[in-house]
């Protein structure tokens, strides 16, 4: 089974084997890996949210919109929208990207020309920084009855037990804290993949 592709409306089918699916995604995760790779620190609420007031200034302008604008800019090397140091793709380059490849702070070291190199280094160290996570939870949980499920691009479901519920606060910090930094986390739950309810931060 394909979850990746799968439409949302039949993730209803999608059951796990315990209790519950507990799913984890970063709060805007490459929008945090960029700043991470600036050398900024992490804004502790919603991400789009803090772009509003710090990097647009536009107190108008809603969160779908800042999201779309956001992204629109971020892996288009010719768009100039935003200008601010706290996302200078410039200076995130020369750091990692040598002309010929990208070296992450995962010691990958990819190939790629100079137009989609900041988009490699951004998405690779990512993925890096997610399965890394998934590791440290995979440890969490060994010789437990939770597991996890899948990972589909940052976020990480796992098929959780009742009798390890009172571990849901150590998953989280486990996913949370990573080599970049203190990411925030957003968490769901539900009795299938479809209908999850967030659960507070």
């Amino acid at each position: 089974m394909n979850i990746l592709t799968m439409k949302k409306e039949i993730r209803q089918i999608v059951k796990p084997c315990n209790d519950w699916f507990l799913s984890l995604d970063y709060n805007g995760a490459e929008v945090r890996t960029f700043l991470a790779l600036g050398e900024h620190p992490q804004p502790q609420g919603d991400i789009h949210a803090w772009n509003i007031i710090n990097v647009f200034q536009r107190l108008a302008m809603d969160r779908e919109e800042a999201k779309t604008v956001f992204f629109a800019w971020l892996y288009n090397p010719d768009s100039t929208i935003i200008t601010t140091d706290h996302y200078n793709r410039k200076k995130v380059l020369d750091k990692y990207y040598d002309g010929d490849y990208i070296n992450t702070v995962y010691d990958r070291h990819i190939k790629v020309d100079e137009r989609k190199a900041f988009n490699y280094l951004i998405q690779s160290t990512t993925a890096d920084l997610v399965n890394e996570r998934a590791v440290a939870l995979d440890e969490l949980l060994k010789d437990r009855k939770s597991f996890i499920s899948h990972i589909v691009h940052d976020e990480i479901v796992i098929d959780l037990a009742e009798a390890d519920r009172q571990l849901v606060p150590q998953i989280k910090d486990t996913f949370s804290i990573n080599r970049l930094g203190t990411f925030l986390v957003n968490m769901k739950v539900g009795k299938n993949y479809y209908d999850l309810e967030t659960l507070p931060l």
